[in-house]
């Protein structure tokens, strides 16, 4: 794994967070734009990355600078995409950003429309979720003057395209050498939302990191479909728990309080984890998260951008700087901080080998 620099990993992290950043609670100068509405909000005032920046980037008139945001889930969905949303909407004053934000797209039509329609009416645009990665590959050679930035890989040689990638099954392997020293019962399972890779690589890693530690631990796991269906989180929390399990990475974003709610219900001692965000105040279950610094990821994101530095291609953030993503203890499972942080160091100096698939 190239290990860059902090300030290129934040660079990156920062990009990543644009991408995805349409995401938290509406702004009062902005209307809903859920169920795929669009509005607009103006301000008053790889795996192989290039080493060079791109000719697609950066604003070309003194004028606001127009901003489109298409994510795949809701932007209020407590995680990954308000992050994004968050990060855009913090910088609106300082860049003079015109945003518009499409949000909730589910199926490929629609993303294909949002997308479409954010390039022809945008300087750049920005797509939070890898599921939006296959039209943007698609479409960004229709609209070379229009700056592309996605969460995922995508696909080399298109000037205009380019992605921040975070590999969230680093961590998740952290995690599951945590888990296993954790659980008591010798089950622990876990729960993914959509079909995506990040999600297929954090369910390999967090087993490979699991048996690593033990070999013969039972492991449940299941994707819903789904990262913001509750209802969905909690069916499958519950057969898990059923079953035995109990310590569960709840892959998941508005969909976690559904595994919250059946841990509560089952009135048994079951631990959980959660990507990205801080959440550890929501439940005494929560004993740990991947932290995603998303924020300082999007202000980098448009420094770079507004500099014309947009690395070509994909680039690709695992754990190599602590502030910008890491595996992280709640306060009330602080003693295993030491351990999680031992993993890590021993991944970043090459001496764990990710599974095959992982990463």
């Amino acid at each position: 794994m190239k290990r860059m620099s902090f300030m290129a990993t934040i660079a990156a992290t920062a990009i990543v967070a644009l991408v995805l950043s349409a995401c938290g609670s509406a702004n009062k100068s902005s209307t809903d734009t859920s169920s795929g509405q669009q509005s607009t909000a103006t301000s008053n005032k790889s795996d192989n990355p290039s080493e060079s920046s791109s000719t697609s980037g950066g604003p070309t008139s003194g004028g606001p600078i127009k901003v489109g945001v298409a994510l795949a889930g809701p932007r209020n969905d407590g995680a990954f995409y308000q992050s994004y949303y968050d990060g855009v909407m913090d910088l609106k004053d300082k860049y003079n950003l015109q945003v518009s934000v499409v949000d909730n797209l589910t199926d490929s039509s629609a993303m294909n429309d949002a997308l479409s329609n954010l390039a022809e009416a945008n300087q750049i645009v920005i797509g939070g979720g890898s599921a939006l990665v296959p039209p943007a590959n698609s479409l960004a050679a229709n609209y070379p003057d229009t700056t592309f930035v996605m969460s995922g890989k995508v696909q080399d040689g298109i000037p205009n395209l380019h992605a921040y990638n975070m590999l969230q099954g680093v961590p998740a392997y952290v995690a599951g050498v945590v888990a296993a020293k954790v659980s008591k019962a010798g089950k622990i399972g876990f729960i993914g939302g959509a079909t995506i890779p990040s999600t297929s690589q954090s369910d390999i890693d967090f087993e490979a990191g699991a048996k690593s530690v033990n070999p013969n631990i039972g492991y449940s796991h299941v994707t819903v479909g789904s990262f913001s269906d509750a209802a969905k989180g909690q069916q499958a929390a519950m057969a898990q728990i059923a079953d035995g399990v109990d310590v569960i990475y709840a892959f998941l974003d508005a969909g976690l309080p559904g595994v919250i709610k059946a841990i509560d219900e089952s009135g048994k001692d079951v631990k959980l984890f959660n990507p990205t965000t801080d959440r550890c105040d929501e439940s005494p279950h929560i004993i740990g998260y991947d932290m995603q610094n998303l924020k300082a990821m999007v202000a980098d994101i448009f420094r770079d951008y507004t500099s014309n530095k947009l690395p070509a291609g994909t680039t690709s953030i695992a754990i190599e700087d602590k502030d910008v993503q890491w595996w992280t203890m709640c306060p009330n499972a602080k003693e295993w901080q030491a351990t999680a942080d031992g993993v890590a160091d021993q991944i970043n100096a090459g001496k764990i080998k990710m599974p095959e698939g992982g990463m």
